[in-house]
């Protein structure tokens, strides 16, 4: 696992960053969108590399008010799925964020057929679904 900021990130490693994101968010998802969305710039990027140095995983966190840190674009790769490798990219960042900021408020906006995998990691569902990008999510916010 790789974490860096934005002019930490070389470039073969934002392309594959972003072709990740949009083979998995546009193309198998069906989600139009706009992925680049300026806000890379200020994230801390934790990259997932297997034993052929190829990103499989990826996710970014950014502080969006005091003290309040969101998960965003949390992806693996269809092959890579399944085995454990998502909950490591969250709890590598979450440790992250609590080592600058213990007492940090943490949310992201989950896809609603992810609840059961961001609730087991400690996430509250908060509010209600909403359509972004024609796929149903709703914000989580990380308990205690």
């Amino acid at each position: 696992m790789k974490r860096k900021t934005f002019n930490e990130l070389d470039i073969r490693e934002l392309y594959a960053i972003c072709k990740l994101r949009q083979d998995v968010f546009i193309v198998e998802q069906n989600s139009i969108y706009n992925d680049l969305d300026g806000l890379d710039q200020t994230s801390v990027h934790f990259l997932d590399i297997n034993d052929n140095e190829e990103i499989i995983g990826y996710a970014r966190y950014r502080e969006v008010g005091k003290e309040h840190f969101k998960l965003e674009r949390v992806v693996l790769r269809e092959d890579s799925r399944g085995g454990g490798r998502g909950k490591t990219i969250i709890e590598q960042m979450l440790t992250d964020i609590r080592l600058t900021t213990p007492s940090a408020k943490i949310s992201l906006s989950a896809q609603t057929n992810a609840l059961k995998f961001y609730h087991s990691l400690g996430f509250q569902a908060v509010g209600e679904p909403y359509d972004d990008g024609g796929i149903e999510h709703i914000t989580m916010m990380l308990k205690g």
